[in-house]
């Protein structure tokens, strides 16, 4: 699954479905209805105020109510890649739950374009794992080179220079860093030039070429490349859709 096809989805289950596993994180969302699951052979429902992870490469299985309806949220494992350290079914408090309302009605209404919904499901994730993920605050050397990397990315970088920041080797950097924030330095600083770069197509009316330059490319064709590889289409694309 690409990024370019993740989204939010209005889904209805029939009465009860084959396991299945697919190679994204699922999260399912109460509208209507009540949905009885077995994930990685731990049952739970999503209903009214509780809702379902479901891990990518995990079998699960479905029982639904006759009259059911769920937001359906499909996101590919590079984008959170440590969905899969959250619980399966997890609580929804008021301020989530008015969140998936809102989400719902967007959805409803259709207008958003691909950056908005990329956000929102940012946003969704970041407020559950605020929520439910781990309360383990980062490791101060890894923070420092999360911000590091979060001050500098518009520039050329080295890991050896987010190592030095953090006074470790590059080795201890990448495996300390996996652990804590769940994906490697490399594959953060790459989200985080990513997006920045899908916002600037979208909303400037800047070059591709002055994109990769904002973004700590200086070649066209290695930030081209890099961008169809995580999006699915090419910088063009979305260029097109903002025109």
């Amino acid at each position: 699954m690409k990024h370019s096809e993740i989204g939010l989805h209005i889904r209805t289950y029939e009465d009860e479905g084959k396991s299945h596993s697919h190679d994204h994180h699922q999260l399912v969302l109460p509208l209507v209805g009540t949905l009885s699951l077995s994930v990685d052979a731990k049952e739970g429902e999503v209903a009214q105020h509780r809702a379902a992870i479901i891990p990518a490469g995990i079998g699960h299985g479905y029982a639904a109510t006759d009259d059911n309806r769920f937001l359906v949220a499909d996101v590919p494992e590079g984008l959170a890649p440590a969905l899969d350290k959250l619980p399966c079914f997890v609580d929804l408090d008021p301020a989530l739950l008015h969140y998936v309302q809102f989400l719902h009605a967007q959805l409803q209404n259709g207008t958003e374009s691909d950056f908005t919904q990329h956000q929102m499901l940012l946003l969704l994730i970041q407020l559950l794992q605020e929520r439910h993920g781990s309360q383990l605050k980062l490791d101060r050397r890894v923070h420092a080179a999360k911000q590091f990397l979060d001050e500098h990315f518009s520039r050329p970088l080295s890991l050896a220079e987010a190592a030095a920041v953090a006074h470790l080797s590059i080795r201890q950097l990448n495996d300390l860093f996996r652990r804590q924030v769940g994906m490697t330095p490399h594959q953060y600083l790459t989200e985080l030039r990513m997006k920045e770069a899908w916002r600037l197509l979208e909303q400037s009316g800047l070059s591709v070429q002055r994109v990769a330059d904002a973004v700590g490319y200086s070649s066209l064709s290695a930030f081209s490349d890099r961008f169809r590889a995580h999006f699915g289409r090419a910088p063009s694309h979305f260029r097109r859709i903002s025109k």
